[in-house]
């Protein structure tokens, strides 16, 4: 729910006449993980602005703490709201003051839902009249608040939700218990990022990002009362329709994102999000749904074009059980949604070609591109080579033997087709996709990428993919472009034709460090860094320009897959840490920059074991220091050895 929007501030010093604007003397955010602070600094005051959002509590308290020779007046202008997230909504909305309260209520006239915007300190405020014209050059409505003479700071609370929710009560519990509410959510983060995998390497730049990353996946955990607990694919501005992009539930993100929670060591919380995405999946065809609006039990969401769309979904979620599988050991989540996964499985063999094996997209669904109406994507082929492998890896689990064997069958075929219909060997060159008439989509972009990460390309295919990929055609000083420059139809600032995606660079860095291009790779990832510090510090964008430096127009500040991918990429590519706890191994093989004297891996969880890795790198050296505070584990160091160097 929106309870408003166009939340401004200024300040008006005792005995002035003119009040000043905030966003014009703004000049400080500092970002925790539990608060956001803004410093705004006048001609002789100081005024330090909290947001603070509680845990558990559907409310918000923005704090004004006021420094100056002068005392100062806060002014708040803000548009009510009360509305749903889009595409649901209500009509019907009243604002009213309520002195007792000091507060405006928000209202609807089925009574489902309230809010209240208020504050003890509010000294004046704006009447909620029903005028017949515009009495202000402001729209919505304003208040002042006035500190008391023992005190400098005021601060406003707005909590809303349904009828049945005491709005007044959860205001009130803010205001008082703000301190031990506050210490909780710090206390929260403190103990996330001591159970969860750390990495401490020679830069805290470095060592910031991964511990952002950790804190993003947490912060994207959302529980709706209806719908259920799961992860949401970012926050951004609400915008003109009520759709604060991406507050809401999409089954792919959560994928990418349950890949970073397996990389991180939550176990727990990644099978949560697969039993999340397995809820909604199609009863009738099996197939894995797109995304879920937070107002989904107000309408009928199945009737909207977007639940069941992109048909590519099931192919991945397959790989990541798969993966989930390989890593925890937990056959019995296998077992327990066998038939869920046998559905998925037979919804993507029934978009098979029967004359090469390959998945066609029906006319009223997409893959991956949601740009181009395609008839097939070789990416979404090499996904179902993997996939049915997978598959086979599940059903062995599961005790299906003989499905096991069909559908390693099924992917070897699937395998020896892929390269016969995207290689065009006339032209030397890739095919990306066709469109629904048959034609060729040639223009090169990061598609092909997919055919080195399922192990599809021969020696020489992959080494001139490589270099192909690794030139300035594809590669800004800031990340990977989606599409070459030399493409026809490469546009630097449309959303997928020539932008750079975090998760698009994340995948091509963790490629080159699968093919063994740690130099190539280290650059690539490198030139994420910047990025958790471009706009919402922490956190990572959505999608930047393909040509200067900056977020596309409608890119997320704060998306979940970007962070997501950048984790999981560091833990697998740079470190090369792959756990197996199906059959309680794991894998370390290292490739730190040369500048880097030592890294430490700590929390590496190993079904019931907890490892602590701990390597430095000297001339002509690297050492290993392994503890292991539980049962015996199989492990297999293998660090990277520098060009010219020579085993002993």
């Amino acid at each position: 729910m929106q309870i408003l929007n166009g939340y401004r501030v200024s300040f008006r010093q005792q005995g002035a006449a003119t009040e000043i604007e905030g966003q014009a003397i703004l000049r400080r955010i500092t970002y925790s993980p539990q608060a956001v602070t803004r410093t705004y600094v006048g001609p002789d005051f100081v005024v330090r602005e909290e947001l603070f959002v509680p845990l558990e509590l559907p409310a918000a308290i923005v704090s004004y703490q006021i420094e100056g020779a002068r005392p100062a007046d806060v002014l708040v202008r803000f548009t009510p709201v009360l509305d749903l997230m889009w595409p649901a909504s209500i009509g019907g909305q009243e604002s009213v003051w309520d002195a007792s309260a000091s507060a405006y209520i928000l209202s609807e006239p089925l009574h489902r839902f309230t809010a209240r915007v208020g504050s003890p300190d509010i000294v004046a405020h704006d009447d909620t009249v029903n005028a017949t014209q515009r009495l202000s050059r402001s729209p919505g409505l304003a208040f002042t608040l006035r500190a008391g003479r023992d005190r400098r700071t005021v601060q406003v609370v707005i909590a809303g939700g349904t009828a049945a929710e005491d709005t007044a009560a959860i205001a009130g519990k803010l205001l008082e218990q703000r301190g031990s509410l506050e210490r909780a959510a710090a206390d929260h983060y403190s103990d996330l990022l001591d159970r969860a995998l750390q990495i401490e390497t020679p830069d805290p730049l470095v060592n910031r990002a991964l511990a952002w990353s950790e804190i993003a996946l947490d912060q994207a955990w959302v529980c709706n009362v209806d719908l259920g607990c799961g992860l949401i694919a970012g926050y951004g501005p609400s915008r003109k329709a009520r759709r604060p992009q991406y507050d809401w539930f999409f089954a792919g993100d959560g994928m990418i994102a349950t890949r970073a929670l397996l990389a991180a060591g939550e176990y727990d919380r990644a099978r949560e999000e697969l039993e999340f995405i397995l809820k909604y999946q199609d009863p009738r065809t099996g197939m894995v749904w797109h995304e879920l609006t937070q107002s989904a039990r107000y309408l009928d969401w199945k009737k909207y074009p977007y639940l069941y769309i992109h048909v590519d979904l099931s192919f991945d979620f397959l790989n990541t059980v798969d993966e989930y599988f390989s890593t925890t050991g937990d056959r019995g989540f296998v077992k327990d949604h066998w038939k869920a996964l046998e559905s998925a499985y037979g919804y993507c063999r029934s978009l098979l070609d029967p004359h090469d094996g390959l998945p066609r997209i029906p006319r009223d669904k997409e893959g991956a591109n949601e740009q181009d109406p395609l008839g097939d994507e070789l990416a979404l082929s090499a996904s179902w080579v993997g996939a049915s492998a997978s598959y086979a890896d599940l059903a062995a689990a599961a005790g299906h033997a003989a499905g096991a064997q069909q559908a390693r069958r099924t992917s070897e075929q699937a395998r020896h087709a892929v390269t016969e219909r995207y290689w065009d060997a006339r032209r030397g060159v890739w095919i990306s996709a066709h469109t629904r008439s048959g034609a060729p989509v040639t223009d090169p972009d990061l598609n092909p990428a997919a055919l080195i990460r399922n192990s599809l390309l021969t020696a020489g295919q992959r080494d001139s993919l490589l270099d192909r990929l690794a030139s300035a055609d594809f590669q800004a000083d800031w990340g990977t472009r989606s599409k070459a420059v030399s493409a026809a139809s490469y546009d630097p600032n449309a959303y997928a034709s020539g932008s750079v995606w975090a998760l698009g660079t994340s995948g091509i860095a963790g490629t080159y460090w699968s093919a063994h291009r740690p130099l190539t790779a280290l650059a690539v990832w490198n030139a994420l860094l910047p990025w958790s510090s471009l706009d919402s510090l922490g956190h990572m964008h959505e999608v930047l320009a393909g040509d200067l430096y900056h977020p596309e127009v409608e890119s997320v500040p704060e998306q979940t897959w970007s962070s997501a991918s950048f984790l999981t990429t560091t833990v697998e590519g740079l470190l090369g840490l792959k756990v197996q706890g199906a059959s309680g191994r794991v894998s370390f093989a290292p490739h730190l920059p040369p500048a880097w004297s030592a890294v430490t891996v700590r929390h590496v969880r190993v079904k019931g074991s907890d490892l602590t890795l701990h390597v430095t790198q000297l001339p002509g050296e690297v050492h290993l220091q392994a503890e292991n505070a539980g049962a015996p584990v199989t492990m297999l160091f293998d660090p990277e050895i520098p060009l010219g160097a020579r085993l002993r």
